[in-house]
Formats: C-alpha cells, sequence, structure tokens
C-alpha cells in the first residue's frame, strides 16, 4: 500500500534543518538540553541537536486474545477523536451433566460482567448490545483487534432494560435490592428457554456445549448516545451468563461462566479527529504534525527515525563510544489533564528486516533500566536507548527505526499527546519543550 504522508513541507524542513547536524554535534554552545543530562560531562561531549524524523502512525491491528481484561463503551477524546470497545467470549459450563428438570421454565437470563475499577473518558449509559456468535473460537488460535467475526443479526440484550450505566463506582438498585456496582445485561426470555430445551446431551460437556453455543460479542451502539469505557474483567471467574428458571419442583439458577479456558479477544474501532484525523482515511497510514500521538486498544504509535546517524558517526570518527543516549518526550499540560489521564509508562520497541515490531537492545539486557515511565517533574517520558543507538553505529541492527507505544496497549483507551521535534534542531533557545534525543559520547 502507498503511503501518503501529511505534513510533507515539514518534514523537508526537519531535513534541511538536518545538514547542518555535523556542526552542532560537539558539547552544546547553549543550555539547552543540560539539565537532561546526568552524566558527568568532564572529557565527554554531548549533543541534544540531532535530527529526529517522527511521524504518527496509525496501528492496523493488536493481537488481542486470551486478555486479562476487556473494554466495553464508546468514548470521545478531545485530543483523538471517538473510541469503541467491545470483545467476544466462549461461556463454559458452570458443572458439565447437568439436568433443568422436568418442564424447565426460564424466568431471567443476564449477563453479569465484572469490573477491573478502569475507566476512561466521561461516564454515562449506554445501549449494551449482545449477539451469538456464528464462529467457533478456540482457545489456541490467534486473534487480533480488528477480526470481523460473524454473528447472527438478532441483538439478545432485552431493549426494556436499556441503557445500562457503565460506572464501576455506580451500585445497582434492582427492586428493593442494591447490588454491587457490575455490568448487568438481561437477555429475552426466548434465548433463555432455548438453552433450556437444549437438553442433557448438549449440556453435557464443555465440547458439546461450546460445539452448540459458541459465544457471545459484547458491544455497545455507536448510535445510541451515552459516553465512556470501562474495563471488565475476565480472568476472575465472576463474569457470567446466568439463567434463573423453574421446573415442576424446585426454582433455581444456572451459570455460564467466562473462565480462563474461555476464548476472549478484545475488538477496537477508532474515528481519529483533530491533528489525527487523516488517519481515518484508509489509505493514511501516517501523518506529520506539530504533535506526535500514542493511544491504546490498537490506535496509534509514534515512529522515530535518525535520517542524518551515518552522517553524524562519520563526523565523530570510529573512536567514539557512546555512554549514554537518552531519548525525551516532553507532555505540556494542555495535553496531561485529569479527565483524561496519560498513560504511565510508555514502550519503545525496534523492528526486523520484515518490519515487525521486537525488544530493543536495551530491553533484552538483563539489570538495565530503560525507563519509559512519565517523570511528573520533567513532564515528559524518558528512555535509556544507549545500546540500541551503539549497535545503530555499528551497523549491527536490521532497522533504525524506533517505535513508541502505549503500555497495556490491548486492555485500554488512553492516550497521550507529545510535544514533537523542533522544526530546526540547531535552534531551540527559545522553544518550548520538544522532543530530543541527548547523546553523551567520548572520542
Amino acid at each position: 500500500m502507498l503511503k501518503f504522508p501529511a505534513g510533507l513541507l515539514a518534514a523537508v524542513m526537519a531535513s534541511i534543518g538536518g545538514f547542518a547536524i555535523l556542526n552542532g554535534c560537539t558539547r552544546p554552545d547553549t543550555e539547552v538540553g543540560i539539565g537532561y543530562a546526568s552524566a558527568d560531562l568532564l572529557g565527554l561531549n554531548q549533543t541534544d541537536t540531532m535530527t529526529l524524523r517522527c511521524r504518527t502512525v496509525r496501528e492496523d491491528s493488536l493481537l488481542t486474545d486470551n486478555m486479562s481484561t476487556a473494554v466495553l463503551g464508546r468514548m470521545y477524546h478531545p485530543s483523538f477523536g471517538y473510541h469503541t470497545a467491545g470483545f467476544v467470549s466462549q461461556f463454559r459450563l458452570n458443572a458439565p451433566d447437568i439436568d433443568f428438570g422436568s418442564n424447565p421454565v426460564v424466568d431471567s437470563i443476564y449477563v453479569s460482567l465484572r469490573y477491573t475499577g478502569d475507566t476512561y473518558g466521561a461516564l454515562s449509559p449506554q445501549y449494551v448490545q449482545v449477539f451469538e456468535l456464528e464462529d467457533s473460537l478456540s482457545l489456541d488460535s490467534a486473534y487480533y483487534s480488528n477480526r470481523q467475526f460473524a454473528y447472527y443479526p438478532e441483538d439478545l440484550a432485552d431493549p426494556a432494560f436499556q441503557p445500562i450505566p457503565l460506572n464501576p463506582r455506580q451500585s445497582l438498585f434492582l427492586g428493593n435490592d442494591t447490588v454491587s456496582p457490575e455490568v448487568r445485561v438481561y437477555l429475552h426470555e426466548t434465548f433463555g428457554q432455548r438453552l433450556l430445551d437444549a437438553g442433557i446431551t448438549v449440556h453435557a460437556s464443555n465440547d458439546s456445549w461450546t460445539d452448540y453455543f459458541k459465544g457471545l460479542y459484547v458491544a455497545v451502539d455507536p448510535n445510541g448516545g451515552g459516553e465512556g469505557t470501562v474495563g471488565i474483567d475476565l480472568i476472575s471467574g465472576l463474569c457470567n451468563m446466568r439463567l434463573h428458571y423453574h421446573n415442576d419442583v424446585d426454582t433455581l439458577y444456572y451459570d455460564y461462566r467466562i473462565t480462563n479456558l474461555s476464548a476472549t479477544t478484545n475488538l477496537f474501532t477508532h474515528e481519529w479527529q483533530g491533528e489525527f484525523q487523516a488517519l481515518s482515511e484508509s489509505f493514511m497510514e501516517e501523518v506529520s504534525s506539530a504533535h506526535l500521538g500514542v493511544f491504546s486498544g490498537a490506535g496509534l504509535k509514534t515512529r522515530i527515525s535518525l535520517p542524518h546517524l551515518a552522517a553524524w558517526n562519520d563526523g565523530v570518527g570510529p573512536g567514539r563510544a557512546i555512554h549514554k543516549a537518552e531519548l525525551w518526550l516532553p507532555v505540556t499540560a494542555a495535553h496531561n489533564t485529569s479527565s483524561y489521564a496519560i498513560p504511565d509508562q510508555l514502550f519503545i520497541l525496534t523492528e526486523n528486516a520484515e518490519g515487525q515490531p521486537i525488544a530493543t537492545p536495551d530491553q533484552n539486557s538483563i539489570g538495565l533500566n530503560i525507563n519509559g515511565a512519565f517523570d511528573a517533574e520533567e513532564q515528559a517520558y524518558r528512555f535509556n536507548i544507549s545500546q540500541t543507538m551503539q549497535r545503530m553505529l555499528n551497523g549491527e541492527l536490521e532497522s533504525d527505526f524506533l517505535h513508541v507505544v502505549s503500555s497495556r496497549a490491548g486492555i485500554s483507551l488512553q492516550g497521550v499527546v507529545i510535544e514533537g521535534p523542533a522544526p530546526n534542531p540547531m535552534d531551540t533557545a527559545d522553544l518550548a519543550p520538544y522532543t530530543r534525543l541527548v547523546v553523551t559520547w567520548s572520542d
């Protein structure tokens, strides 16, 4: 697929500014960046003016099968746009060989989902949809966040109990009873009766059950109003589909559970806005703008390269040794508010010859702290990429690309807007904080 990067003029100007880099790669003439270095500079050289080529890149998909957490809802983020999350899951028998007795009749059936406590965006009630899967799920299969599973068109959710609060701090009031916070989605009783009528053979084992009932797709109506997304705990064993019924003798209930043996997959969609709106177009894979974006849920990542690294290496000579290389990604107060909390940590990856993301040499080094956590005092994310830089200069890596990605990428919906690199890395004294690489070396 051809790429149509936005902001071509900005990229050209940044490249032009990079031609002067060799003059700026000795000890800096200004104090810009000095505060970023922790090494003793006596006898060492330092630069923070190396040209960085940065782009915000749309993630096509992410491996999201069998995660510990699902995400449910539709949220709005003022810097990124609208984001929708749902999931598919098998439901396993609470106990095999269940006999519902003579003349079983459904009283009610609902899906009960336990919160993790994580929330993203403002919270208000939404219309939750539940569909029965046509596709079988396998615990051993790999599923991605953009997978389109086949499901029957009938929405099993009972509209009489909609919309549903999505709020882990809000208890449920059912008649005179107060229930601990959960997502409770009542389903049509005709569906519950069908499960009762399936009989003993279907309920004899999990194999026969999952062959009969493939699972559920749980989502929200994107046009139903409401806002906010919540985390759902998939591994506690407390998420279930509860069937209340009576027979000729008694009144009972039975649970179909999500367990650690249930195949599950998280699904995400995004409608980008603002600086990243162009990425909503299928032919756009990356954008260049004043800011960089990182967003979880198979959303956005930031790709960084050093277009003049070879020229810099030639200029400092073959005897150089990298003592420290630290990547700084600053976040201004305007893009870090309590209403839309930024990730506590980001990760940095490189890629192999096939373009697949892999760990950096620093990540693979035992005992080395590569950081990546948000530094509240400096208002920036910091990464130690010293070994990665050294191996790039030695020509030992298959790629010179770095990818900045979100932590909890497949189980959350949160992002951060990062200040981009300086348009002219040689003239930064009066600029606000900007993305930079601070390199300390000896000749």
